[in-house]
C-alpha cells in the first residue's frame, strides 16, 4: 500500500503499490520551509488515519529528513514537525524511519534545492550562495533500491537509519556541476553563511553493492545531468 502522490510516491509505486503487507507513508509537507501549523496538523491527521489502518500490517516505513542534525535547520517548525511525526509512527509495532536528505528527481516541486537552482541559472536570476554550506543529494532511484533492500530484510525493524550519499557536497560545487549541464553561468552574491553536518551512513554502507547503488567520484553530475540535462 502506498499513500502520496509527489517524488517519492511515484518512485516507490512500481514496487509497492498492490502490495499489503508494506505500507509506504509518501505524502505530507514538501516544503522544508513551510510554518504552516495547519499544513502540519493536515499530515498529522492523514498520518494518524493511515496507522490506524495499517496497524496490522508487517511494515509502515515513514520518510523523514536529515536535517535533524542541521544546525542552521534542526529548530525550525518543519524539522520540529517531522521529529513529531516520527514519534507518531514509531508507537506502530513494526516501523521503519528511513531519514532523507535532498531527493534529485523529476518533479515540478519548486521547492526542492536542485529545481531552485536550475531555474534560477536558466533564467539568469540572481541567487544568494551560502559559502559555508554543504548538502547532501541523492538520486530518488537510489532512494528506492537502498530501501527496498531495507525492507525486505525482516530484521531491519522499529528503527531510524539514514539513506543518504556518504558525501555531502560544498554549494559551489553543486552550483558548478548545474552551470555545466545548463549551460550557463549562475549569478550569484557569496554570502558567509551555512554549515555542514555529519551524516551517519553506516548503516547503508554494507548494503550499497547488493543494492546495485554506487555513489563516489562523478556522482553529483551524473544525477544533475540524468534530470536537468537536454
Amino acid at each position: 500500500m502506498l499513500i502520496g502522490s509527489g517524488l517519492l510516491a511515484q518512485a516507490f509505486a512500481p514496487s509497492f503499490v498492490q502490495r499489503d503487507d508494506v505500507w509506504i507513508y509518501a505524502a505530507g509537507v514538501s516544503n522544508s520551509t513551510c510554518c504552516d501549523v495547519h499544513e502540519f496538523a493536515r499530515e498529522h491527521r492523514r498520518l494518524l488515519e493511515a496507522l490506524k489502518r495499517a496497524k496490522s500490517s508487517d511494515t509502515f516505513v515513514y520518510f523523514g529528513t536529515c536535517s535533524v542534525n542541521d544546525p542552521e535547520a534542526k529548530n525550525t517548525a518543519y524539522v520540529q514537525h517531522k521529529l513529531a511525526m516520527e514519534k507518531v509512527v514509531s508507537a506502530h509495532p513494526c516501523h521503519l524511519i528511513l531519514r532523507l536528505p535532498q531527493v534529485a528527481g523529476r518533479t515540478p516541486n519548486p521547492h526542492t534545492l536542485l529545481n531552485f537552482l536550475y531555474a534560477c541559472i536558466s533564467r539568469s536570476e540572481a541567487f544568494p550562495l551560502w559559502r559555508k554550506a554543504k548538502r547532501n543529494i541523492i538520486d530518488v532511484v537510489d532512494v528506492v533500491a537502498i530501501a527496498q533492500y531495507l525492507i525486505e530484510d525482516k530484521a531491519v525493524r522499529n528503527i531510524t537509519i539514514n539513506i543518504a550519499n556518504p558525501v555531502s557536497y560544498p554549494m559551489a560545487d553543486i552550483v558548478a556541476a548545474m552551470e555545466k549541464i545548463v549551460g550557463k553561468h549562475a549569478i550569484y552574491n557569496v554570502v558567509e553563511r551555512g554549515s555542514e553536518y555529519p551524516i551517519d551512513t553506516s548503516a547503508i554502507l554494507p548494503i550499497l553493492d547488493k543494492a546495485g547503488v554506487k555513489f563516489g567520484e562523478g556522482y553529483i553530475e551524473r544525477v544533475i545531468g540524468n534530470y536537468y540535462g537536454k
